[in-house]
C-alpha cells in the first residue's frame, strides 16, 4: 500500500517541477527579450548624438568655408548696394537796385544780374555717391548766375558741347589711391577763394569782387590727401582759368595747402599758374595767389581775412592805355608784370539761435585791366561793403536780406541810361537746400 500511493506523489511531483520550469524559462527568455531593445534604445541614442555632433561639426565646416569663398570673393551682395544721395536745391531773388539800369542787368558780378524784377539766382539737381573706395557727383543747373558765370566759354568747338556747359555744375569720379588720398577726374569746383559757388553755404549773399574773378568751376584732374593731421593739400592740373573747353595748348595747374593748428583756426594757400591767352595771341602766364585765415572765437562768431595778389606776363613792350583823349599805346622799357591786389574781410555773428548777420568788407585793385577789364583810364579800383541779415529756422531753409553798397574810381556801374561810381541794391532772397 504504501508503494502504490507513493508513486501517483511522485508523478504529480514531477508534472508540477516539469511545468514551473517551463514558465520559468519563459520569463527568463521575456526578461531577457526585453533587455535586448532597451540596450538597442540606448546604443541608437548614442549613435543619433554622434550623429547629430557630426552633422553640426561638418555643417560649420561648410558655413566656414563659405565664409572662406565670401572672403575671398569681391563681389559681396553689400557691394552690390551703391549709397546714392540725391540734391536739391534752388535760391530767389528779388534785386532792387538803386541805380535801375536801363537793360536791367548788371555789370561786374555774377550774382543777383536781374534788377527789380523776381529771378532764379541758381537752381540746380545732384546725385553723389561716396564709399571708401570711390566718390563722384553729378548735377545740373540753371539760373542767371550761370549764365553771368558761363559767359567766357568758348562757342567754336565742334566736339565740345560749348553750348551744354553752363548746365553742366559738376560732373566727376574720384578713386581712393591711399588711406587719405583721392584722384578726382571730370568738371568740379575751383579751389581759389573764400566763399562758395552755392549762396547757402555763405555768411553774405553776393559774392565778392575776388570770388567772381576766380574760377567757380574747372575741368582736369586733382589729388588730394593729408600730410598729417593738422596739414591737408590738393594739387591741380586744369584746361584753363574757369573754362572747360581749353582756348590754348597749354595746361594750367595749382595746389591747396591748408593748416589747421587748432580746432577754430584755419590758414590755407591757393595758387593758379597758366598762360590765358588764346593760341593766336602771344603768351601770357599768370600766377595767382590766394590766402586765407579763419578764425572761430566761439561757436556763434566767426571771423575771416583774405588777400590775393596776382601776376601776369607782358606778351609785348606795348600797352594799351586809355586817357580821357581815348585809348593809346605806350612802349615801355621791358616785360614787366601787370598785377592786381584783392583784399576781404569777413564777420558773421548768430545772436538769436534763428537769426545771423553777416558783414564783408572788400577792395579790389587791377588798374592795368589784367582781369577786369573797363576800359576807362584808371581801371578797376572799387571799394564795397555788403550786410546780410538771415532768418534760419532751418538748416534747408534761408531767408536773406542784403545791402549792398560798392564804390569805383572811375565811372563804371549801369545808371538808368548813363554810368556812375556807386553801385547800390537791396536783395530779397530765399532759398531751399534739400
Amino acid at each position: 500500500m504504501i508503494c502504490k500511493s507513493r508513486l501517483p506523489k511522485f508523478f504529480f511531483l514531477l508534472c508540477v517541477y516539469l511545468f514551473s520550469g517551463t514558465l520559468f524559462s519563459q520569463d527568463v527568455k521575456t526578461q531577457e527579450t526585453s533587455g535586448k531593445p532597451k540596450g538597442k534604445a540606448v546604443q541608437s541614442k548614442e549613435e543619433n548624438l554622434k550623429t547629430d555632433v557630426q552633422t553640426s561639426s561638418e555643417t560649420k565646416e561648410e558655413e566656414e568655408e563659405g565664409s572662406k569663398k565670401e572672403e575671398l570673393n569681391p563681389k559681396k551682395k553689400d557691394d552690390l548696394v551703391i549709397p546714392i544721395q540725391f540734391g536739391f536745391f534752388i535760391d530767389g531773388y528779388y534785386n532792387a537796385s538803386l541805380n535801375r539800369p536801363a537793360s536791367k542787368e548788371l555789370l561786374y558780378t555774377t550774382q543777383a544780374t536781374r534788377t527789380n524784377e523776381y529771378n532764379i539766382n541758381l537752381a540746380y539737381l545732384d546725385a553723389k555717391v561716396e564709399t571708401d573706395k570711390y566718390r563722384g557727383r553729378f548735377a545740373v543747373q540753371f539760373g542767371t548766375s550761370v549764365v553771368a558765370n558761363y559767359s567766357g566759354e568758348g562757342t567754336t568747338g565742334k566736339t565740345s558741347n560749348e553750348t551744354s556747359i553752363r548746365n553742366m555744375q559738376e560732373a566727376y569720379g574720384g578713386v581712393r589711391l591711399g588711406k587719405s588720398t583721392w584722384l578726382d577726374a571730370g568738371i568740379y569746383f575751383g579751389h581759389l577763394g573764400y566763399e562758395s559757388w552755392i549762396s547757402h553755404e555763405n555768411f553774405v549773399y553776393t559774392r565778392a569782387f575776388s570770388l567772381d574773378y576766380v574760377p567757380y568751376y574747372v575741368s582736369g584732374a586733382r589729388l588730394s590727401g593729408k600730410i598729417s593731421d593738422k596739414v591737408s593739400y590738393q594739387l591741380h592740373l586744369n584746361n584753363g582759368y574757369q573754362v572747360v573747353t581749353d582756348n590754348n595748348k597749354d595746361i594750367s595747374g595749382g595746389f591747396r595747402l591748408e593748416w589747421n593748428p587748432l580746432g577754430n583756426l584755419m590758414f590755407r594757400w591757393n595758387t593758379f599758374i597758366g598762360n590765358e591767352q588764346p593760341t593766336t595771341t602771344p603768351k601770357e602766364t599768370r600766377y595767382y595767389n590766394n590766402f586765407i585765415a579763419e578764425w572761430k572765437p566761439f561757436q556763434r562768431l566767426t571771423l575771416a581775412s583774405s588777400f590775393d595778389v596776382a601776376y601776369q606776363e607782358r606778351a609785348s613792350r606795348e600797352d594799351l592805355v586809355y586817357t580821357s583823349e581815348g585809348p593809346i599805346y605806350i612802349r615801355r622799357d621791358g616785360t614787366a608784370f601787370r598785377q592786381i591786389y584783392v583784399g576781404n574781410l569777413w564777420l558773421a555773428y548768430r545772436f538769436l539761435p534763428d537769426w545771423r548777420i553777416g558783414v564783408r568788407l572788400e577792395r579790389y585793385l587791377d588798374r592795368e585791366q589784367m582781369i577786369v577789364v573797363t576800359n576807362t583810364k584808371d581801371g578797376f579800383q572799387t571799394s564795397g561793403a555788403t550786410a546780410t541779415l538771415d532768418y534760419n529756422p532751418d538748416p534747408a531753409i534761408l531767408v536773406r536780406f542784403t545791402y549792398q553798397y560798392r564804390r569805383s574810381m572811375d565811372s563804371i556801374y549801369p545808371h538808368e541810361n548813363n554810368t556812375s561810381k556807386l553801385d547800390r541794391m537791396f536783395i530779397f532772397s530765399l532759398s531751399l537746400k534739400i
